[in-house]
């Protein structure tokens, strides 16, 4: 077994009875949430990438604290902090079991553009996709067993019922099980789950404000304090 399963233009027009001007309103400031960053490390960043506050969260797809975060706190600290270019946000994994692998690979489809939406719906749905593990056959886990990672995946995919649940984000069928056979893709979220225990990441979710781990830091209202 691996170890541990090893983010107007306007113009304004002034005129008088005798005169007009045109003069140009102020540049609109950008809104940082619409560029995404794939690092050398496979992780994914969302916002300005020089901004002067750098928020790394260590995340699980089947940690319900993760899944209250994504729907409750995230939306707040990207707009606050990530669309202003205050802040930005990288998502790195911190994988706990055979079927949070599975998602992790998941989310990674469709590029990076596509990366924070599957998230978003991945954790919405955890529920309903967790609450399915009953359904993991014999043959499924016998992969698992085996190490056949990819082959683990790809039932789990199917039994886990995330099929109807990635294609209500686009993903085809084949899509996903081209996904789910991608070796990078699963040696990068292996690879930050190792980086991120050596690092000392014992829960999920975690966060790094500028490379310093906060292991007492698990909402949006801890996390702000430490911004501030």
């Amino acid at each position: 077994m691996m170890s541990r399963f090893k983010k107007y233009l306007g113009l304004a027009f002034v005129g008088a009875a005798s005169i007009a001007a045109v003069s140009s309103a102020a540049p609109t400031k950008p809104n940082w949430l619409t560029t995404v960053t794939l690092t050398d490390q496979g992780s994914h960043i969302v916002g300005n990438p020089a901004a002067p506050i750098k928020v790394v969260e260590y995340l699980s797809y089947t940690c319900g604290h993760c899944a209250t975060f994504e729907a409750k706190d995230a939306p707040v600290l990207k707009t606050q902090y990530v669309a202003t270019g205050k802040a930005s946000l990288e998502i790195r994994n911190m994988v706990l079991n055979a079927y949070d692998l599975t998602a992790s690979v998941l989310a990674r489809c469709g590029g990076k553009d596509r990366f924070f939406g599957n998230q978003k719906h991945l954790m919405a749905t955890q529920a309903v996709w967790m609450g399915k593990t009953g359904n993991i056959s014999a043959t499924t886990k016998a992969k698992l067993q085996a190490e056949d990672y990819h082959g683990f995946m790809a039932g789990a995919y199917t039994e886990l019922g995330l099929g109807p649940i990635m294609q209500q984000r686009g993903v085809t069928p084949t899509q996903a099980k081209t996904c789910l056979a991608d070796k990078a893709s699963l040696k990068a979220v292996i690879d930050m789950t190792d980086a991120g225990a050596a690092l000392g990441v014992q829960g999920t979710p975690s966060f790094l404000v500028n490379g310093k781990l906060q292991d007492h830091v698990h909402s949006f209202a801890e996390l702000k304090a430490v911004l501030k």
